[in-house]
């Protein structure tokens, strides 16, 4: 239904917000490196891919991508050390 879609990505939208706040408590705690490496051996042994289209990942993911955590995860720490 329209409304099911519409809410389904208002909640996948909220969900990877505070999956990136969650990232971002990590990276504050000194823990990035150690996030990164379990990111990763999660998606390595859930096979997960890569790269998706980013129309489908907002209806139909509510986690951000590995690219995007890394990325983010990345970014935040280079604005610690400049802190």
């Amino acid at each position: 239904s329209p409304i099911g879609a519409v809410l389904g990505l208002a909640l996948n939208t909220m969900t990877r917000a505070f999956e990136f706040q969650a990232d971002a408590f990590a990276v504050k705690l000194g823990k990035a490196e150690e996030l990164k490496s379990g990111l990763l051996k999660i998606s390595i042994s859930n096979l997960a891919s890569f790269h998706v289209d980013p129309f489908y990942h907002a209806f139909h993911n509510s986690h951000p991508t590995l690219v995007e955590r890394l990325r983010t995860i990345d970014e935040e720490s280079r604005k610690k050390k400049v802190d």
